[in-house]
């Protein structure tokens, strides 16, 4: 294979938000890497391999903390209209 321009890392994996496929991307690297080497049609060295993880290790993080910040605003949400309704109820 010949060594062809790679991408910037981290735009790469902004293009995947399914946090649990890029779970079991991280969890099955080998597999990951040789799926982009095809992807890429190029041979990825060392170097290529330490910043392809350490993005995608970036997104997995970033993906889980727009989670966590999701279920904590639903759950502010949710006091917010149990507030509401109560003091609905007591007018």
């Amino acid at each position: 294979m010949v060594k062809r321009s790679l991408p910037d890392w981290e735009k790469y994996w902004a293009n995947f938000n399914d946090l649990e496929l890029l779970k079991f991307k991280s969890a099955n690297l080998d597999d990951t890497l040789q799926m982009i080497e095809k992807e890429f049609a190029t041979k990825l060295l060392s170097g290529d391999h330490m910043q392809l993880l350490d993005a995608l290790d970036v997104r997995i993080e970033e993906l889980e903390r727009l989670e966590k910040a999701q279920k904590n605003a639903v759950q502010a949400d949710l006091f917010e209209n149990i507030d509401h309704i109560s003091m609905h109820e007591v007018q």
